[in-house]
């Protein structure tokens, strides 16, 4: 089994990576490998520092992000999405993923 890194931290009912109750900042220290960075979340926002200067404006509905809006500007990523639950995101990867139909129909 893998070790858990030393910056691990169990994360509570009230602040869970999907939908966050109470607001998070995390800041990520330069080092020799990576840029210094932050990431903010909060219920359905969710804005993090990028190293290249981007431009992007989204609709997304799939299981990954939930159902709403990506944005790319310069240097930050910002997405404000309702969530989809594990339980239904598995639910729809099971039966509707492409790979499925293609194995099901030979």
């Amino acid at each position: 089994m893998g070790q858990v890194t030393s910056n691990y931290k169990p994360r509570k009912w009230y602040n869970k990576y999907i939908f966050p109750l109470i607001p998070t900042l995390e800041i990520k220290k330069a080092n020799e490998h990576n840029t210094s960075g932050f990431t903010f979340k909060w219920l359905v926002f969710t804005i993090w520092t990028i190293d290249s200067p981007s431009f992007e404006l989204a609709i997304v509905a799939d299981t990954h992000w939930g159902i709403g809006i990506i944005g790319l500007f310069p240097f930050f990523r910002w997405v404000i999405a309702i969530p989809c639950p594990e339980k239904v995101g598995m639910w729809i990867d099971i039966h509707f993923s492409r790979a499925r139909r293609f194995y099901n129909e030979r």
